[in-house]
């Protein structure tokens, strides 16, 4: 039994987009376990919500008016520890608009339009690691929406190289491996190298010859 089943998940969703919020509200009405206790349309409607419901989850749209995400992120950390920070960024998502949050203390992101399987995934991890372990928030395969240089460049990570070697291996400059590194880590949610090599290996990324 997960925290999903019993007790119940409170959920707050922070988002002024109609369309994303009613899918929100069509695929989480539809989980056993899981409760909307408050819905937020302005920054300035969040942390009261928090205060009166202390939930598990809050889900935040990056394109939320009033203020700045980055910053409510930190406070909510800061202020409400046990509530994990799902973000919703605006499409297209970029890594620019992404990691500053995670690196603020999101859990992670969802797409904006999120099936009910993704959403389930998504909390399913936040349950299962604490609003403070930032991770992964939806458990599906990433490898589809790497470009093949960006899995190109996490497979030589895996393989042991630095940037500089990636950079000769590939002929880039070294700022260009950063780059690509960075939007990888973004698109499949990782907080450091050592992730990196263990979800280049597990989804068997690799250079196409020995490096």
């Amino acid at each position: 039994m997960t925290a999903l089943d019993n007790p119940i998940v409170r959920v707050v969703v922070a988002e002024d987009r109609a369309p994303v919020r009613s899918g929100l509200d069509s695929a989480l009405g539809h989980l056993p376990g899981v409760a909307v206790v408050g819905t937020a349309t302005h920054h300035a409607q969040v942390p009261p919500l928090l205060d009166r419901h202390r939930p598990e989850v809050l889900l935040l749209g990056l394109a939320l008016p009033g203020g700045d995400p980055v910053e409510l992120t930190r406070t909510v950390r800061a202020e409400h520890p046990a509530t994990a920070v799902i973000v919703i960024p605006v499409p297209p998502v970029t890594n620019e608009q992404v990691l500053p949050v995670l690196q603020a203390g999101a859990a992670g992101w969802l797409p904006p339009m999120a099936d009910r399987d993704r959403v389930i995934q998504a909390l399913r991890a936040v349950a299962a690691g604490g609003g403070g372990t930032p991770r992964r928030p939806a458990g599906r395969d990433h490898r589809g929406e790497l470009t093949a240089r960006e899995a190109d460049v996490l497979g030589l990570v895996a393989a042991g190289l630095t940037n500089a070697e990636i950079a000769r291996r590939l002929s880039v400059s070294e700022a260009t491996v950063k780059t690509h590194l960075n939007h990888a880590y973004t698109k499949v949610g990782l907080q450091n190298r050592a992730e990196a090599v263990e979800y280049a290996k597990r989804q068997g990324l690799g250079p196409a010859e020995p490096a």
